[in-house]
């Protein structure tokens, strides 16, 4: 670690114990396809972003099942259509 982050930030002032951890064995994670669904964008005002932004973060949450907080007046229909993976929108 760099000087400026041990003196600054909380992460520089800590030691991790790790001959102390023991690891989580895979088999009792939850799948990420479950993690994801409590995913959620930040609220964000159509007005304050761009519309490639706006739609870039409803699609990308639509697409992982998560939930997009993007402004008030709801969303395009559209993005409520589920993509095949690898398929995308173009934007205009």
């Amino acid at each position: 670690q760099n000087k400026i982050t041990e003196q600054t930030e909380i992460r520089g002032q800590l030691d991790f114990r790790e001959e102390e951890c023991v690891p989580v064995p895979l088999n009792e994670v939850e799948p990420a396809v479950e993690i994801v669904k409590r995913f959620c964008t930040g609220a964000a005002s159509f007005g304050s972003i761009s519309d490639e932004a706006h739609r870039a973060m409803a699609i990308a949450m639509n697409r992982i099942g998560g939930k997009s907080n993007t402004g008030e007046g709801g969303e395009d229909p559209m993005r409520f259509t589920q993509l095949e993976p690898g398929e995308f929108e173009a934007g205009a």
